[in-house]
């Protein structure tokens, strides 16, 4: 299984179907079952944070975390929830997720990218 980045921009280009498997792809809907894989679950949450369904997409990835904690998606699915409290504008939670992020996964090349997040929600608020 690939590392992942970690950015929305991966997680969203990761839920295109590929090959023979876009005809399951394409009839799958946002619930989320109890057999679903960490890479059905990941897919699944990148469609909610295309239709910029935040909370859906937290509550899929929670539950990728959960369910699979030595799973390759986790990194990528710590990220995601915290960009997604960011897209929300809800800057504390989103930064307790980022923190949360570099403490789980210090050696990440999405570090830096969770810091300078860090830094913005930061300058934001000693306005």
């Amino acid at each position: 299984m690939p590392r992942l980045t970690g950015s929305i921009a991966l997680l969203l280009s990761m839920s295109m179907p590929v090959g023979s498997s876009y005809a399951q792809a394409a009839s799958w809907n946002s619930t989320v079952h109890s057999n679903d894989s960490d890479r059905v679950l990941f897919e699944k949450a990148a469609n909610a944070l295309k239709k910029s369904d935040y909370a859906e997409a937290r509550s899929m990835l929670e539950r990728l975390i959960n369910r699979y904690p030595d799973s390759d998606y986790v990194p990528g699915a710590k990220l995601s929830i915290a960009d997604a409290w960011y897209s929300e504008r809800a800057f504390k939670q989103a930064e307790l997720e980022y923190r949360d992020f570099i403490r789980f996964f210090p050696n990440r090349p999405e570090v830096p990218q969770a810091r300078r997040k860090i830094e913005i929600i930061q300058s934001q608020a000693s306005f």
